[in-house]
């Protein structure tokens, strides 16, 4: 009996039910984005940075520019969350990782230009948005002191006025995770001399594992008049432990530009994994 026998497939049909048959052809990436794969999750990042010049040294892919501060190990040092506009009182939606570096998901209401604290400590902060019903007037701070407008220095994550969430290629996998990297992009938004088809930015996928120094693992040049935009979409994906950093880098531009990023990674529970291969792997814990 061929496999589309009408039969065949009405026997499968009563025997796993209906939403079960339909699922039966859909991509499994698909089936982990509608959480029918237990222990399976879907993380994309997605970052800028919209101000880098020739004479900037190296700067992280997110929104605030600079180089991001990655905060010591054991430590929670991210604490209050603030506005630079006393008109947001939005609810804001917080993601990161806890002292242990597990996953929080947390939402703090805004108190304008006076600070709130956060319900809980951060180690790491990879995202937030705007839940509220109001577009935000001023820039949202997630920072490491307890006065009100941080410095500077003290900024982990912001949401800009225009926007409604962070833009940042930066991301640190949970504890108990395995993460597997499955496709990265990078662009140049060239600002000011879109005549000038020589001009390049060089950049960099960079991670580090926990207690551990940063890795490049892949170096990208992308060209204004070529390949202004580069695609990695790998054949097998990369393999990264939980508590890893990994971001995007910005090493060098010949000209005033800015730049954007993407990764996607698929989150794996490590219970459904053998210890052998965790232990391989470097999974911390194991």
């Amino acid at each position: 009996m061929a496999i589309h026998d009408t039969r065949f497939l009405y026997n499968i049909q009563e025997t796993l039910g209906k939403t079960e048959f339909l699922n039966l052809n859909q991509p499994f990436e698909l089936k982990v984005q509608q959480g029918l794969i237990a222990g399976h999750s879907v993380v994309d990042k997605f970052g800028i940075n919209q101000e880098l010049t020739p004479s900037t040294d190296p700067e992280d892919m997110w929104e605030f520019g600079g180089l991001y501060t990655y905060d010591t190990d054991g430590t929670a040092p991210i604490v209050s969350l603030v506005s630079d506009n006393n008109n947001d009182t939005e609810l804001i939606s917080i993601q990161g990782l806890d002292i242990d570096g597990n996953l929080v998901e947390q939402n703090i209401t805004l108190n304008g230009t006076t600070r709130v604290a956060l319900d809980t400590p951060l180690w790491r902060c990879f995202r937030m948005g705007n839940e509220g019903v109001n577009y935000l007037e001023g820039t949202v701070y997630c920072y490491t002191s307890t006065g009100n407008v941080p410095a500077d220095s003290e900024v982990r994550a912001i949401i800009s006025d225009v926007h409604g969430q962070t833009l940042m290629s930066l991301y640190t996998v949970p504890k108990g995770k395995v993460a597997f990297l499955y496709r990265g992009e990078l662009g140049v938004e060239l600002e000011g001399n879109t005549g000038s088809l020589a001009e390049y930015a060089h950049c960099h996928y960079e991670s580090r594992r926990y207690g551990k120094t940063f890795r490049v693992k892949k170096a990208i040049t992308c060209m204004v008049g070529g390949n202004a935009v580069y695609q990695d979409k790998r054949s097998f994906p990369d393999i990264i432990p939980s508590l890893t950093d990994i971001k995007l880098k910005i090493i060098e531009v010949t000209q005033n530009m800015g730049m954007w990023g993407a990764f996607d990674l698929m989150l794996v529970d490590e219970g459904l994994f053998p210890v052998e291969y965790l232990q391989a792997i470097g999974q911390p814990g194991y």
